[in-house]
């Protein structure tokens, strides 16, 4: 091949299913609502998204041999996202993610099938080093094996490299080779995890104000960046994202704009922030930029926006609300 990326992208692809309940989700019951069969998976809705905001991506992944791979394959290619180095199993189940959202937008459980990933090992990963080793910037989802995480990290530590934790189950997987990467952005429980910090109990959580809250936000930041990362963004949901570097942090606050789902307003985020730093930009540029863009995927019933571009998440970064974090 001679395709040579910006972006290259190692992590899952999935078939997502998605449910929306229509009132008020009843644990044990079965509720009415509305249901939708989609491409998704952390790396692969990075890799739309950057495709989108114009960037050349291929993303690296594992496609079974059933006709939901071929499916997932051509809907990549159809967004601008290239594929051909992926591996391919013939005899796996391509992945499935499967969730269940309330009526409020939010995620109310979901369950991961891709013990198809097992399968891609560190021998297979550098194999298919090519699109890393030509990207400016490459992307690492915690999907990967742990294995397989650190033969990627370890190759291209001296690119900008573009940690995304997934989960807090599988956030710990980057600990022992956090220092690779330029900047990662968790969520504040998989920040936590990242950094060896203690873990915040639902109760606690709750009782947090906003100050406490922060100031637990920046301790976790802070961690971070001397355990090797060069910026960090961390994401506290309705109240916005603080963003750190070396020098200074910040607060930025969500766009007011309706939510219908935020299944996939995480990635777009994150690509956004991918997006801004091949452009330069200063770390909370970027993270203006990351909150417009999930607030535009938020708003959308797609995991991906069909309105995500440059030019919208410029426009609606400007309407992004910035506060000082001592």
């Amino acid at each position: 091949m001679t395709f040579n990326p910006t972006v290259a992208v190692y992590g899952g692809a999935n078939i997502d299913i998605q449910a929306i309940s229509h009132e008020e989700f009843r644990l044990g019951d079965s509720n009415p609502g509305v249901s939708s069969i989609s491409l998704g998976g952390v790396g692969r809705n990075i890799a739309e998204n950057t495709a989108r905001l114009g960037l050349s991506t291929e993303l690296v992944t594992v496609f079974g041999g059933d006709e939901m791979a071929s499916q997932l394959a051509d809907g990549c290619r159809r967004a601008g996202v290239e594929v051909g180095r992926s591996l391919i199993l013939p005899n796996e189940t391509t992945s499935r993610y499967i969730c269940i959202i309330g009526h409020d937008g939010k995620l109310v459980g979901a369950v991961s099938a891709m013990d198809i990933l097992e399968h891609f090992g560190p021998e297979q990963v550098l194999a298919r080093s090519g699109p890393g080793d030509s990207a400016e910037l490459v992307v690492i989802d915690t999907n990967l094996r742990q294995d397989s995480m650190e033969a990627a990290a370890k190759r291209w530590k001296d690119k900008i490299l573009v940690l995304d934790p997934v989960s807090e189950a599988k956030a710990a997987k980057a600990i022992p080779f956090l220092s690779c990467f330029s900047f990662a952005k968790p969520n504040l429980d998989e920040a936590r995890i990242l950094a060896g910090l203690k873990a915040i109990k639902a109760v606690d959580f709750v009782r947090l104000d906003e100050k406490g809250l922060l100031k637990i936000t920046h301790e976790s930041g802070l961690a971070l960046l001397n355990a090797g990362l060069k910026e960090v963004y961390i994401s506290l949901g309705a109240l916005g994202m603080v963003w750190f570097n070396r020098k200074e942090a910040g607060l930025v606050r969500p766009l007011k704009m309706p939510v219908v789902n935020v299944s996939g307003a995480g990635d777009a985020a994150n690509a956004a922030i991918i997006w801004g730093s091949l452009k330069k930009l200063d770390t909370g540029e970027k993270a203006a930029l990351s909150m417009a863009a999930a607030g535009l995927s938020a708003a959308s019933t797609a995991t991906v926006s069909e309105k995500m571009s440059v030019a919208q998440i410029r426009e609606l970064a400007k309407g992004v609300e910035h506060e000082p974090v001592y």
